[in-house]
């Protein structure tokens, strides 16, 4: 694993929660009001420069939150402190199952047989990145303002 320095399809509504297997996790990871999204390596060609939520598919027998734990090690060389469940979407008729954490360490490395790019955004950003079409499924806007409702309520 090498590390680097860090540098639509619309897809909105939560797919219902137990009507398919789990395909795929990904996960919304906050720091200090800031999201942080990734360019995956991708054989699509469109997808190379949209941004999307780190993570990766399930293998055998591996449940949602130990792929993500393992996928987020992988990547980004992070272990999360606790996963919050924020519900599944579709995505090319794969259910994605989107978990969120706020964490404390900055992440700036990143394996790059996976990732060509990460990079923290502001809620702001990200809205701004939906509207101009660059981000990779469409539900990452969806999932971290859901991970942020969720989170405010709780404070509350």
């Amino acid at each position: 694993m090498r590390l680097s320095p860090a540098a639509p399809q619309r897809s909105r509504k939560p797919a219902p929660q137990a009507t398919s297997a789990v395909d795929r996790v990904r996960c919304v990871l906050m720091r200090e009001q800031r999201y942080l999204l990734a360019q995956h390596n991708s054989r699509r060609r469109e997808n190379r420069s949209r941004w999307g939520l780190a993570g990766g598919r399930l293998r055998g027998r591996e449940n949602p939150q130990e792929c993500l734990r393992r996928e987020l090690m992988e990547e980004l060389g992070c272990r999360v402190p606790y996963l919050i469940e924020l519900g599944d979407w579709q995505h090319r008729d794969e259910t994605h199952r989107i978990f969120g954490c706020e964490i404390a360490q900055n992440i700036e490395t990143f394996d790059t047989d996976e990732l060509s790019a990460i990079a923290w955004f502001t809620h702001a950003e990200v809205v701004q990145l939906a509207s101009a079409g660059r981000l990779r499924t469409g539900f990452e806007l969806a999932a971290i303002t859901t991970f942020e409702r969720q989170r405010t309520s709780g404070l509350e």
